[in-house]
């Protein structure tokens, strides 16, 4: 009996773990499809740091970042930084 009510308060446990970090998501992460490091990526451009600037904050390559910024357009359909920047927080990404 004891290891019934066990099982049943840890199960009702596990719900409410699943059902709080289900409701804590932000609903618009990903909307578009984007990675943890894209939006990585994407937060260093809404704060206004250049690819030289990214890369040495993440620990990536020049080249990995302008791949990283080049997919972010692509998966947002804008064009340029500022686009990005404005539609992520018109959209409550950042």
């Amino acid at each position: 009996m004891l290891v019934q009510q066990a099982r049943g308060v840890q199960e009702s446990s596990n719900r409410e773990i699943v059902e709080k970090s289900t409701r804590e998501e932000p609903a618009r992460v990903d909307a578009y499809g984007l990675s943890d490091r894209e939006v990585q990526v994407l937060h260093a451009i809404a704060d206004g740091l250049n690819n030289k600037e990214i890369a040495e904050k993440l620990f990536l390559s020049e080249g990995t970042v302008k791949n990283y910024i080049s997919s972010i357009y692509s998966k947002m359909d804008v064009r340029d930084r500022i686009q990005a920047s404005k539609k992520a927080y018109e959209e409550g990404l950042l």
